[in-house]
Order: C-alpha cells, then sequence, then structure tokens
C-alpha cells in the first residue's frame, strides 16, 4: 500500500511537490484549486513543469486531484449543472497540466429528484465533462456517506454510476470514513473481505483507483461524515490494519485527508505507516512463514 497525505498548498505547486517529497509521500492529493471557489485559477506553466519534475523524481503515484466542493454532478438545476461541468473540465485539464490524475469528484445529491435521476445527471455530466477534457483524463467517484439526498453511497450505486464509461477512464475512490458511516465495520477482518466483495459486484475492483483513508469521530452506521486521524478515531488502528492485509484492497494508494499540526507529524505519520505496512502485509507474512519452515 503506498502512503500518502492530502498536501497543503505551498507558495506554488513547485514548491507543495517538494513539500510531499520531503515528508516521504508515495501518493498525495491536492486540490485542483480553492475548494470553495469555482474558479481553477491561473497556472504557470513553470510551475507545473517543477511540480511534474519533482513528483516524477521522487517516485510520487498517483496524484490525485480533488474538485471544489461547489461541483454537484448529480443535481437537476441547469445552471449548478452547467457550472458543475465547467468546474470538472477545469480540474481535468488541471491534472493534465500536472501529469497528475485521477480527479476526485463527490458523486453528489440528487437534491429531492431521486435516486435515478441523480444517476442520469451524474453520467451525462460526466459524459460532457470528458468529452471536453484533454484525452486520457481520468475521474474517480468518490462514494459519500449516506446524508440527505447524496447519491453512491452504496458500492451498487457507485457501480450504476461508473457503469457506462471504459474502466481505465472513469472508477472509484472510497473513503473509508464515509464507509463506516455506511455500516462497514472494518475492524473486523470479515467484512473488510464483504467490503471486497460489493466492490467487485459493484463498480469492480478493477475500477478502485485509490482510498481516503480516514478514521471516523462517529459511531458505526451513524450516516454522518466527521473526518478524524487513526490515533483519535473510532475505528482505531485495527481497521487500517485489516485494510492493509487484505489481499484484496491491501494494494491500493491511500490517502489521509487529515493534516498532522506539523510536516515533522507527518513525516513521521507515513514512516510509521511505511513500517506498518510491512509488519502486517502478505509479503511480510509469506517472508515469515518462510522463516518458520
Amino acid at each position: 500500500m503506498r502512503f500518502g497525505i492530502h498536501v497543503p498548498k505551498q507558495r506554488t505547486m513547485t514548491a507543495t511537490a517538494e513539500y510531499a517529497r520531503d515528508i516521504g509521500c508515495e501518493t498525495m492529493q491536492i486540490f485542483s484549486g480553492n475548494p470553495m471557489s469555482w474558479r481553477t485559477g491561473r497556472l504557470d506553466p513553470r510551475d507545473a513543469e517543477g511540480f511534474v519534475t519533482v513528483t516524477r523524481a521522487a517516485g510520487i503515484a498517483p496524484v490525485l486531484v480533488h474538485t471544489p466542493y461547489l461541483i454537484n454532478i448529480a443535481g437537476p438545476d441547469p445552471e449548478l449543472k452547467r457550472r458543475s461541468t465547467e468546474g470538472l473540465v477545469d480540474a481535468l485539464e488541471r491534472a493534465a497540466d500536472l501529469g497528475a490524475g485521477p480527479v476526485v469528484v463527490h458523486a453528489g445529491n440528487h437534491k429531492g429528484s431521486g435516486l435515478d435521476a441523480g444517476i442520469t445527471a451524474a453520467h451525462e455530466t460526466i459524459a460532457a465533462a470528458l468529452d471536453r477534457a484533454r484525452g486520457g483524463a481520468t475521474l474517480a467517484i468518490e462514494n459519500g456517506a449516506g446524508m440527505g439526498t447524496a447519491i453512491g453511497v452504496t458500492l451498487e450505486e457507485l457501480g450504476r454510476i461508473v457503469e457506462p464509461f471504459p474502466a481505465d477512464r472513469v472508477g472509484v475512490l472510497l473513503d473509508t470514513a464515509h464507509l463506516w458511516a455506511m455500516g462497514y465495520d472494518m475492524r473486523i477482518p470479515e467484512e473488510v473481505e464483504r467490503l471486497a466483495d460489493d466492490t467487485e459486484s459493484g463498480p469492480g475492483l478493477d475500477r478502485l483507483y485509490a482510498l481516503h483513508a480516514n478514521d471516523s469521530l462517529k459511531e458505526l452506521g451513524a450516516r454522518r461524515d466527521q473526518h478524524a486521524m487513526w490515533s483519535d478515531g473510532v475505528m482505531g488502528f485495527g481497521a487500517l490494519r485489516n485494510l492493509i492485509r487484505s489481499p484484496r484492497i491491501g494494494d491500493v494508494p491511500s490517502v489521509f485527508e487529515v493534516p498532522g499540526d506539523t510536516p515533522e507529524f507527518d513525516r513521521r505519520r507515513l514512516a510509521s505507516m511505511r513500517r506498518r505496512d510491512g509488519r502486517y502485509g502478505t509479503r511480510a507474512r509469506a517472508r515469515a512463514s518462510r522463516d518458520s519452515d
């Protein structure tokens, strides 16, 4: 499992990549622009080139690009749909400029139009954005925590959203705090395998591009979205250990979205996760088995 964090924006994109490199990110996530604005902003080509150079030299991959929170790909309002399509195109273009991807977007809210209408609207928005963006752009639909009129809160719904599109263009990203909110108790190994089963029968494991590896401050099945560090949440490191151990999910790149207080904290956190992966991963178990023979 490759570990990284959502990297806070530094003074330049090149400096942001250097920050990720210096704290030991193997993967990372950034916003495509201001997360609370429709505007992506201008990008200096030399700065974009610097970002690409640093991330590639450091072997940081994939670089996830998260869209602004204002985008709603599933809503019925024509003006919001237009702006959401434009925002999604901008994010896909920004990812292309940075040699990054996939672009991560929330599955969205149907706003009272119903699940079927919301999924149809999502299909239309995704298709329009992919058609307008430069070739090769990839998109990952993030699962919801089950609040309000959100769609994509079950693996079956995510499967319906991505089904019309090629698996190498549109996949899914699973947020573990959102899965917890929907009743997956990942503290139990069998529940992680149920998650793998549901992913296979829903969007397909081949479409699982990455994880947002977040703990939660809310109780299991609460349909509430409140992220936490693994040291502070109700799932705890046992759940993360079970994800790492899973032979079907344990090699999916994982990003911690809850930032640490200092770069040194995140450096220690990522180093700890790499050790944890080595201790609990299948390769380490295989070595232990050989040593005992």
